[in-house]
C-alpha cells in the first residue's frame, strides 16, 4: 500500500487593511511577519494574500470583567450594559482572552464594522480576520507598556502587575496623556505600521469569517463514518438539550440573586425597575460627558494657546483645569448644550452631569 504525503504549502502573506477617520484606508503586506509593502487607498489586486481588517484603536474599547461559568457568546454584551452608551444590539463584542473567571472583551460599534467589511467586499476582498489595532504589537510583560505615535493621536497599552491589560487612545490635541500614562516608561512605536508585529496566525479574531471550501469526493467508507458521526451528534444533541434546561434553572437563580428575595412578583418588578433606572442615569451622565468632550476638543483646536492641564471624572462631576491666556472657554454654553450644571473656577470648571444613583 502506498501513502501519498501532501507537502505543507508555504504560509501565505497577510494583507492588513486599516480604515482612517476621514474615510480613507492604510494597508500593508506582511510576509512571514516582515513588512514588504504598504500604501494608502485601495490595495493592489491579485496579491494572493490572506486579508484582515485592523480596526482603529480609537474605535475599540477593552473591558476585563468577571463572568459566570457557562456564559454564552451572545450574552457577553449583557456584562457591559452599564458601561456602554449604545444598546447591546448596536455593538459587536468579542473575547480575546480568559483568565481566573474573567473575560477580556473588545467592543466596537457594529455599524462601523459592517461598513468596513462592506467596503472590502466591494473591492472583491474576502476578509478572514478582524483585529483591533492594539492587538498587532507583541504580548506585553507585566509592568511594561508601549506608545504607538500616529498623525492625530497616540495609542497606549500596558500590563499592570496584576496581569490586567489597559488601553488608551489619546488625541494629540489634548496635550500629554493623563496620569498614570504620563509617568510610565513605555516602548516607543512610530509610523503607520509597527516593525515588530505579533504572531497573526494565533491572534484572537474579533469576527469569525468562513473561507470557501473545496468540494471533496466521499468514498463509501467515509459515508459510513459520516453516518456514525450523525448518530453521535443526535446523542450529543439530547445531552445538550438537557444541559440547556439545567442552565435555564441556573439563570433563574442568578436573576433572583440580582433582585434579592421578593415577596411578590410586583415587588420583583419594582426592584428590576430601580436597577434599570439606575442604569439609565449612568447612561445619561456618560452621554453628557461625551458631548462635553466633543465641545472641549473643538474649542481647544480653535484656541491653540490653551491646553488641558488636569481632568478627573468621579462618576457624577467632571473636573477640568486649563492652562493658557486669552478668552476663557464658554463653560455655561457647553453645559447648556448637554443639559448639565456647571461651576466655573479659575481657569477651569466643574460640570455636574446629574444626580448619582
Amino acid at each position: 500500500m502506498k501513502f501519498e504525503w501532501r507537502r505543507r504549502s508555504p504560509a501565505r502573506p497577510w494583507l492588513l487593511l486599516r480604515p482612517r477617520a476621514d474615510g480613507g484606508w492604510h494597508w500593508c503586506l506582511l510576509d512571514s511577519g516582515v513588512l514588504r509593502d504598504e500604501g494608502q487607498g485601495r490595495p493592489p489586486q491579485n496579491l494572493s494574500a490572506r486579508v484582515a481588517v485592523v480596526m482603529p484603536g480609537e474605535a475599540c474599547s477593552l473591558f476585563q470583567l468577571p463572568a459566570p461559568p457557562g456564559l454564552k457568546r451572545e450574552e457577553w454584551p449583557l456584562l457591559l450594559e452599564d458601561r456602554l452608551q449604545q444598546g447591546s444590539d448596536e455593538v459587536h463584542c468579542a473575547c480575546i482572552g480568559r483568565a481566573a473567571g474573567q473575560l477580556r472583551l473588545v467592543v466596537v460599534a457594529r455599524e462601523r464594522l459592517d461598513g468596513w467589511l462592506a467596503q472590502c467586499a466591494e473591492w472583491g476582498l474576502e476578509v478572514e480576520r478582524c483585529w483591533s489595532q492594539f492587538q498587532l504589537l507583541p504580548v506585553l510583560d507585566r509592568g511594561c507598556g508601549w506608545q504607538w505615535r500616529q498623525e492625530q493621536s497616540s495609542l497606549y497599552a500596558r500590563l499592570d502587575e496584576d496581569g490586567a491589560e489597559h488601553w488608551l487612545a489619546w488625541p494629540q490635541v489634548l496635550g500629554p496623556a493623563p496620569a498614570p500614562w504620563d509617568t510610565q516608561v513605555l516602548e516607543q512605536v512610530d509610523g503607520r505600521w509597527p516593525q515588530r508585529i505579533a504572531d497573526l496566525d494565533t491572534l484572537p479574531t474579533q469576527r469569525e469569517t468562513r473561507r470557501p471550501r473545496r468540494s471533496l469526493k466521499v468514498t463509501g467508507r467515509q459515508k459510513r463514518l459520516i453516518a456514525a458521526c450523525l448518530v453521535l451528534a443526535a446523542v450529543w444533541g439530547g445531552l445538550w438539550s438537557s444541559q440547556q434546561w439545567r442552565q435555564a434553572q441556573l439563570y433563574r437563580q442568578q436573576v433572583l440573586a440580582v433582585t434579592g428575595p421578593q415577596a411578590t412578583p410586583r415587588q420583583a418588578a419594582q426592584a428590576l425597575k430601580r436597577l434599570r433606572d439606575a442604569d439609565g442615569e449612568r447612561a445619561l451622565r456618560l452621554r453628557r460627558l461625551d458631548g462635553l468632550q466633543e465641545q472641549l476638543q473643538a474649542w481647544l483646536r480653535a484656541h491653540p494657546q490653551w491646553r488641558l492641564r488636569a481632568v478627573r471624572f468621579d462618576g457624577q462631576r467632571w473636573h477640568l483645569q486649563l492652562d493658557g491666556e486669552g478668552t476663557l472657554a464658554p463653560w455655561h454654553e457647553m453645559a447648556a448644550a448637554v443639559g448639565a450644571a456647571v461651576q466655573v473656577q479659575a481657569q477651569g470648571a466643574v460640570f455636574d452631569l446629574g444626580s448619582s444613583s
